[in-house]
């Protein structure tokens, strides 16, 4: 339900919620190759932030799969 108001007309548009949680997914990725660039940050500081990208990135992928797979073939 909250999802659904915080996007409420991406969730009729899956291919942008999926664009933007492969965008987090990345992001997730990359981020413990940028360590040197985080500076102080201990490694629970950055198992923290990879966690919440990769967290955001999968709810945003579940959210486009579950909006795609009731739309009808031709709707877009």
């Amino acid at each position: 339900m909250i999802m659904k108001m915080l996007f409420k007309n991406d969730v009729q548009r899956p291919k942008r919620l999926l664009s933007i949680g492969l965008m987090f997914l990345v992001a997730s990725i990359v981020w413990p190759r940028m360590v040197p660039l985080t500076g102080n940050l201990g490694t629970d500081g950055i198992d923290m932030i990879k966690g919440l990208l990769l967290g955001v990135a999968l709810g945003l992928l579940f959210l486009a799969a579950r909006s795609g797979a009731f739309q009808r073939p031709g709707a877009q």
